[in-house]
């Protein structure tokens, strides 16, 4: 027996050696279908064995085979199993399939709800983390755009840490009230309404969303119509963008660092006249002006060359260069998670420096994180939301007209040095940019030095903020869960802006001004609700939701000037070096909020499903008899799919038909205390007193949404393609706006709150998602699109007039933000004389040279006047929008291709008839156009000195907004598992190079079809699609790592 032992040993030992010398190694990745995305968690095992690993982060796994073959079986919950026969392929590549019999994606939908989406009944979209992770943008908002169907979002510049405006469905006020409502970790986020902090609008803006990391979230919702928002009652006339972050998991601990370093250059500049052209121009204007007046105009050469530093040169600048730079950006991030089945916790921390494209403009920002949740017991959960972030941006006046850095560098006479032979900057005695010619014969020079602006001048903004909440969650009996939560948002900036005594403007005229803004906002939000989910038999579900929210918001604002400063060297209000009298104010503002929601979910058979809500809130904002307001909503949802007749449509793998209805409200766009008279101090001469500040109006009621919404969801050929139809109507009513009054009234500020009318929004949308080419080599080609087109119009004004801003209106039967215009006809090649249309549409025609009005057979006429004014058919907004992802991928290297569109609309390019003017600021290189010879067919007027009339308000100046976008455009490479064993501990590595805002393909003549000037009015929706001397956009180029440990 003990030989037979003993004999055993040696045979069972040669026999493991025989079976490892039977296998081999084979690797690859697993991905979806739908996404090309690589799945984490699958598993890979041999069948018939025990022998099997799950993939990584990015889809890749490594695995032992035997070498005699076999088959290889890919499982994953929420998708259909495949199975691959081994073979001798050393790599095996698979896609797969949602299993759309099992769980699907679960959504958000607030207050403790999630729901698988396939049985959500209202319109919702979701955008996940694989978009949002290492762009080479300050907020998550700027990396949305052109995501989702139904979402507008645009940029008003390239100023760094500038807030987007986010439309969903279209323009749903009059008001600055257009933004949704975010929601962060299920608490409200104060957005200040993307606003610029300082008083008068001429400090750097601050972007509130760009406190939140984009790499520390999980996922984005957002929900559109009221069947999906309405729970969130009257803040969610705008939509709602339901924000969660990352939290850890039960396993491993997990360690990974992003980082991206690259730059930025001007996408596009404007064409601005050189130095010759420009000495040219102007006296050609002038030569045309004194041959026709020249009682008036006595000289007809008024633009000189000069050589200050005496090389025999003339003095040439290009401003563009100097008010322009390429701008580095580096950004670094960590994040640490894992847990236990009694603690998970998710941390991590950012830091990015970036250099905009504008001269000094810097942006310097820190965030922490950290996420933790403790099960104590089954029927006990706690945890907190937290992040704290600090920034400093070095901003440029932009937005004051004479003042702004672009203003300043447009306008700027190009043969002109920048500073003089000693050094000091080329100043006149005004502190404005010295000419060294005779320029101000005839007009005050008054053009800003550009360099100057942005050198001699500080406009810093620091913040900080704290967001944070804590919430448990007890779960007395099967089912139910009660929970309460408690969150903050503090919020506190200090803006401080130093003006020269050295540049014309407030610094000139105090001799040195500091100016300090600082804000403190803090807003608090508690909530308590319960969730109730039950099944009963085999085929009834029903899922409720019952709580009350308080909600407070607090506003501290205290402004310190200084001035008069006695040593230039010291420029800071504590240095105390000062003679002027120190004088300030401030404000404090508050508001509270008060709501009761519930909601109801049902389900038969997953087949049909019907959602019910109502909420009601109460706003201080509004007088006690209209405060609070009730907003209902109910949607139901048949999934045909599931239904026994459509198995002979194997085709279709799943559908569903939704509709929905449901009131919604909105209490923005008002102050805090606009249903109440105010009164504030103040002074006339030397006496002192108060004085009423504000009219109240008791009156002022709801403005409310009611939301129409009918559409399907459908995939088909094995989830191959997945479509998504929505049509939407959207009735508004009681539009509420700071209305102006007569100033016969001698109301201040001439305006008061009002109920002003009625409009709506209309349109569909359509989002399509498929897999265009899956090879068995592992290639594949898939997309996303999405479409969007809408209608809007004004059907009732309360107002015996339009609104108006600028150029643009809002008026009965008319879209928001139609131009209100003299029609432009074009230049008359016999004469060069500018051309307009009457009310009649017959053409008149303005000599510059005699300042008369003339028929085009000469015969005098009237002037074109307000009367011959015509409404245009087209507005700023967009009517049609939307974005077209690719993403080809094959062995680890992926290729993504983003475009964005959109069309429709027009701009009003302010820029350009700013730059085509007859003063004596600098032109645009289309100037060079003008009209010199008769029978010369141009749409450049003949020059004539300080003619304001051929440059007029009109619809010359109007421009289609239509555009293609290339985005942005990714190479990535996915170190394959050999090359990370042999550098070991790596669990992914991807680098990737990219490029942001690559090209813009557009018949616009500005710097970018998408930016908008007109934001700090209180009728700012009104007045979209003015381009304004905006900063274009920036064109991003990055390279980057993703290390995952």
């Amino acid at each position: 027996m003990k030989k037979t032992l003993l004999l055993a040993v040696p045979i069972a030992t040669l026999s493991v050696v025989q079976v490892f010398a039977q296998t081999r190694t084979i690797s690859g990745r697993v991905t979806d279908r739908i996404t090309g995305e690589g799945l984490p968690g699958v598993t890979v095992l041999v069948k018939g064995t025990s022998n099997g690993v799950s993939t990584n982060s990015d889809g890749t796994y490594t695995l032992t085979v035997p070498e005699a073959g076999g088959v290889i079986t890919f499982s994953s919950v929420g998708f259909v199993a495949q199975e691959r026969a081994i073979g001798t392929d050393a790599q095996i590549n698979i896609g797969l399939s949602s299993d759309t019999k099992a769980l699907s994606e679960v959504v958000v939908t607030g207050y403790g709800g999630t729901q698988d989406i396939k049985e959500i009944t209202g319109s919702q979209s979701r955008v996940t983390e694989e978009k949002l992770l290492n762009q080479p943008v300050q907020s998550f908002d700027q990396a949305l755009t052109g995501r989702a169907a139904g979402v507008q979002i645009t940029s008003p510049g390239g100023t760094l840490a500038d807030g987007v405006a986010i439309r969903i469905r279209g323009v749903n006020s009059l008001s600055n009230s257009s933004q949704p409502l975010f929601v962060v970790d299920g608490v409200p986020l104060n957005t200040l309404n993307n606003a610029n902090v300082f008083n008068g609008g001429n400090g750097t803006r601050y972007n509130p969303l760009a406190d939140i990391n984009p790499n520390d979230i999980q996922s984005i919702d957002i929900l559109k119509d009221a069947a999906a928002a309405a729970i969130y009652g009257s803040r969610a006339a705008n939509g709602v963008i339901l924000i969660t972050t990352k939290r850890g998991k039960s396993g491993q601990n997990r360690l990974s660092f992003n980082s991206y370093v690259g730059f930025q250059e001007a996408a596009r500049v404007p064409k601005v006249l050189n130095g010759d052209d420009f000495t040219l121009i102007q006296n050609e204007k002038a030569f045309n002006a004194n041959a026709a007046r020249p009682a008036q105009y006595p000289t007809a050469i008024i633009a000189k060359d000069i050589d200050l530093n005496g090389d025999g040169v003339p003095d040439r600048t290009n401003w563009m260069d100097e008010i322009f730079r390429k701008g580095i950006q580096q950004d670094y991030q960590v994040a640490l998670s894992g847990g236990t089945e009694l603690a998970s916790y998710y941390a991590s921390g950012d830091w990015t420096d970036q250099k905009g494209i504008l001269a000094n403009n810097q942006l310097k920002r820190g965030s922490i994180r950290l996420n933790l949740d403790i099960t104590p017991k089954k029927w006990l959960k706690g945890g907190i939301s937290s992040s704290y972030s600090k920034a400093l941006n070095r901003g440029v006046l932009t937005d004051g007209y004479l003042a702004g850095v672009t203003v300043a560098g447009y306008n700027a006479p190009p043969n002109v040095p920048i500073y003089n032979p000693d050094g000091t900057y080329y100043l006149n005695s005004a502190g404005n940019l010295g000419n060294g010619n005779n320029l101000t014969q005839y007009v005050l020079n008054n053009y800003n030095h550009p360099t100057a602006i942005t050198e001699l001048q500080r406009n810093n903004n620091t913040t900080q903020r704290i967001i944070a909440n804590g919430y448990l969650t007890v779960e007395p009996v099967a089912g139910l869960k009660l929970t309460s939560k408690f969150g903050i948002d503090y919020f506190d900036n200090l803006e401080d802006q130093y003006s020269s005594p050295l540049i014309s403007g407030l610094g000139r005229s105090y001799n040195g001004l500091v100016q300090n803004n600082r804000l403190n906002q803090n807003l608090w939000n508690w909530q308590n609700y319960a969730n109730y989910d039950k099944t009963f038999g085999d085929n009834h579900t029903v899922n409720l939701t019952a709580g009350v929210e308080y909600q407070e918001e607090r506003q501290q604002q205290v402004y310190t000037p200084a001035e008069n400063f006695v040593d230039p060297k010291y420029k800071n209000i504590l240095d105390g070096l000062y003679a002027g009298t120190f004088t300030g104010g401030g404000s404090l503002t508050a508001r509270g909020f008060q709501s009761y929601y519930g909601r109801a979910n049902y389900s038969f058979a997953n087949k049909y499903y019907a959602s019910f809500t109502i909420r009601n809130d109460a706003d201080s904002r509004f007088g006690k008899s209209n405060q609070r307001g009730t907003f209902p909503a109910g949607s139901i949802a048949w999934r045909i799919s599931e239904e026994g007749f459509m198995s002979n449509y194997s085709f279709i793998s799943d559908l569903k038909v939704r509709a929905s209805y449901g009131i919604v409200g909105n209490s923005g766009g008002i102050g805090n205390y606009a249903s109440v008279t105010t009164i504030g101090g103040g002074q006339y001469a030397d006496v002192n007193g108060l004085s009423i500040t504000q009219v109240g109006n008791p009156s002022l009621q709801w403005e409310t949404s009611k939301k129409l919404d009918v559409g399907f969801d459908m995939s088909v050929l094995k989830d191959r393609i997945g479509v998504t139809f929505d049509f939407y109507n959207t009735n508004i009513d009681g539009l509420l706006l700071s209305a102006p009054v007569l100033l016969t009234t001698g109301l201040p500020g001439g305006a008061v709150s009002r109920n002003v009318g009625k409009m709506y929004n209309r349109g569909v949308e359509l989002s399509l998602n498929t897999v265009n080419v899956r090879l068995e080599n592992g290639f594949t080609w898939a997309s996303q699109l999405n479409f969007s087109v809408l209608k809007n119009r004004v059907v009732e004004l309360a107002t015996p007039n339009d609104l108006i801003t600028g150029v643009q209106r809002a008026g009965v039967g008319k879209s928001v933000g139609v131009y209100y215009l003299p029609e432009w006809a074009g230049v008359n090649p016999d004469n060069g004389n500018a051309q307009f249309k009457d009310k009649d549409g017959n053409i008149k025609q303005y000599n510059a040279s005699t300042l008369t009005w003339t028929t085009l057979s000469g015969e005098p006429t009237s002037a074109i006047g307000a009367a011959d004014f015509k409404y245009t058919k087209k507005s700023g907004y967009p009517t049609m929008y939307g974005g077209f992802d690719n993403t080809f991928s094959w062995k680890g290297i992926e290729l993504g291709v983003f475009l964005q569109y959109s069309g429709g609309n027009l701009i009003y390019n302010a820029t350009r008839q700013g730059l085509m003017t007859n003063s004596l600021n600098n032109n645009l290189e289309e100037i060079k156009d003008r009209w010199t010879t008769p029978g010369q067919k141009t749409d450049v007027p003949k020059l004539v000195l300080q003619d304001n009339v051929s440059t007029q308000n009109s619809t010359r100046w109007l421009e289609k907004g239509d555009f293609l976008r290339l985005r942005q455009v990714r190479l990535g490479y996915n170190l394959p598992k050999p090359a990370l064993a042999a550098i070991g501990g790596m669990n992914n590595v991807n680098v990737y190079v990219m490029v942001q805002n690559a090209y813009v393909f557009t018949d616009y003549k500005g710097t970018d079809p998408e930016v908008n000037s007109n934001r700090n009015t209180t009728t700012g929706n009104i007045g979209y699609g003015t381009d304004n001397r905006s900063v274009p956009q920036p064109r991003s180029y990055v390279f980057g790592v993703n290390i995952g440990i």
